[in-house]
């Protein structure tokens, strides 16, 4: 969908040679990622590139804190995507009321081991493209 839309599209498995890892990133105008250790590339972007992250049920403060405010202070520019409860592997797991969806704070409330466990060890995004092509098209608009 990227490509054709416009993107010169890599899709990379990220070397353990940062000099290689820093000119890679460098040359990005957009990068795009599930929200993780791996978006900390985005040290390497270069001025005004656009990161998107995609952010996985329950870890929309963990979001804003680790990705989002930073780049303010990097001259880059941020897009958030909050998948849906339908893009979550956890969709179906849990009673359709459950916390889980509906109040992460109250999962992390008790204990990280448990928020953890759920939101960060056991789930999985299975992007809706229909829906996030519109992230795409924004990230065009600033690049």
């Amino acid at each position: 969908m990227g490509k054709s839309l416009g993107f010169d599209v890599l899709v990379e498995d990220i070397p353990c040679n940062m000099t290689i890892v820093a000119r890679f990133v460098n040359s990005f105008d957009v990068m795009v990622g599930v929200h993780g250790a791996g978006l900390t590339n985005m040290v390497f972007l270069p001025d005004n590139a656009v990161l998107i992250q995609i952010i996985p049920l329950g870890l929309e403060s963990s979001a804003r804190r680790y990705y989002d405010s930073p780049t303010k202070d990097m001259t880059l520019r941020y897009i958030g995507y909050k998948v849906s409860v339908n893009e979550s592997s956890l969709f179906g797991k849990y009673p359709p009321d459950s916390e889980v969806y509906r109040d992460p704070s109250a999962v992390r409330s008790r204990g990280y081991l448990r928020f953890r466990s759920t939101y960060m060890d056991n789930q999985d995004v299975n992007i809706d493209l229909g829906r996030f092509r519109e992230t795409l098209l924004n990230a065009l608009q600033l690049v």
